[in-house]
């Protein structure tokens, strides 16, 4: 037994030496070396995954290397670990990202074959430098986040230090916006509301839900309903549900109130959480003289804005967008042609103080107006705090990590062998 663990020693050393003839070590780290065919295969799997040249620097490359040594030697002594199946996903996302870059995937294999690499070395890269990143994240969340405390005066010196360094705000115009969306009128409602509770009334007196409801339905086409069957909670309109579920066995509710029309409700049975549920619906939509109604409103409002109304005043008045109604009718500021998609088409030619015309959009209507030039400025301390804020604590994560690695180093035996 011990003639064989001797012949297996000197065996190893046999290889290693070998390996050394035929290789350089161009580093030492701790209990592991770094060849210097590594260090190429490194550089050349950067080049193949896009990495510029001016970041290939052998040296700088090789430090780079040096510090995943230690961080994924101290990782594994620490007890960190990484989801391996996950790491492979991930690599394999990547090379299809990188393929997906060339014309075929036959350019792409040429191009691994001109760089001396398989898809196979390509994803081994991949899966070292994303293991390397997800330890790294573990370390530096124990043994630097929780470390790091940041005050406002920090954030308020480095933005004095760096204030001419920041970016201007970007020239921006404000966009106003006066919505109402075109929704039945009292008398719409109000002639439905009758028609629901004459159905109720013959319910009342005896009829069965049933041909109430066939009933109903031959003489409007806009009553539907019949019976759903079982439900639980969080099935239905919130409104219909909380009247549902209060009703008996057998029970018939009042009329029900809800957006798009009255129901009558009925509950058939009940099992547990569940209950059977028939329903007789009166919709109610907008009528030809309800939609006329809603353009002869936006048309005027458009028309005293032209004759110099006070657009925030108009916005409050008559805007159902309550969001941007207490604001004065503000959607917000925009870099010129950067607008959103809903009312882009509408303000890029308009100039300061013009509106458009009266838009209509899936039945809502819609004013839009360019109300404001605001010029380029410097920005304000409080518009980009989170980003100050942020900036610091990179800086210090940074500087935390750096003298974490130096700690390292200086703990761990590394030595740098590749010429300069």
């Amino acid at each position: 037994m011990k003639k064989i663990a001797l012949a297996l020693t000197i065996s190893i050393l046999c290889i290693c030496l070998y390996a050394e003839q035929l290789d350089q070590i161009v580093a030492k780290v701790g209990r592991d070396i770094i060849l210097k065919s590594e260090l190429n295969t490194q550089l050349q799997q950067m080049k193949t995954s896009g990495v510029p040249e001016d970041q290939m620097n052998p040296i700088t490359v090789l430090n780079g290397m040096i510090e995943s040594r230690l961080i994924v030697q101290t990782a594994r002594d620490e007890g960190f670990e990484v989801d391996a199946s996950r790491m492979k996903e991930a690599a394999d996302k990547q090379i299809q990202e990188v393929a997906s870059q060339f014309e075929n995937q036959e350019a792409f294999q040429a191009e691994l074959k001109k760089a001396g690499l398989t898809v196979l070395e390509l994803k081994d890269y991949y899966i070292d430098m994303m293991t390397e990143q997800s330890l790294r994240t573990q370390i530096v969340d124990k043994y630097i986040k929780s470390k790091i405390h940041i005050t406002e005066a920090e954030i308020e010196d480095y933005y004095q230090e760096h204030k001419a360094e920041i970016p201007m705000r970007p020239a921006l115009e404000k966009i106003g916006m006066i919505r109402h969306k075109i929704e039945p009128g009292k008398e719409t409602r109000s002639a439905a509301l009758i028609a629901i509770n004459k159905i109720k009334d013959q319910i009342n007196e005896g009829m069965e839900f049933d041909e109430a409801l066939a009933q109903a339905k031959a003489s409007d086409p806009t009553i539907s309903g019949g019976n759903i069957g079982f439900i639980g909670p969080g099935t239905m309109n919130k409104d219909f549900e909380a009247v549902a579920f209060s009703l008996l066995p057998g029970e018939v509710s009042d009329v029900v109130d809800v957006d798009y029309g009255y129901h009558l409700i009925k509950v058939e049975e009940k099992k547990g959480e569940e209950i059977n549920v028939s329903h007789i619906l009166k919709m109610v939509a907008p009528t030809e003289e309800d939609i006329a109604a809603s353009h002869q409103l936006m048309q005027n409002v458009l028309t005293k804005l032209q004759n110099g109304a006070d657009f925030a005043e108009m916005a409050e008045t008559y805007s159902d967008d309550d969001s941007t109604a207490v604001l004065g009718g503000v959607v917000g500021e925009y870099i010129a042609g950067s607008y959103p998609a809903l009312f882009a088409d509408y303000v890029k030619d308009l100039s300061v103080g013009e509106y458009s015309e009266v838009i209509n959009k899936d039945n809502v209507l819609y004013i839009f107006a360019k109300l404001e030039n605001i010029p380029e400025r410097p920005y304000e301390y409080s518009e980009i705090y989170d980003q100050l804020r942020d900036l610091v604590m990179s800086s210090k994560e940074q500087e935390y990590y750096a003298d974490w690695i130096n700690s390292l180093i200086k703990k761990s035996y590394v030595e740098v062998l590749l010429e300069r």
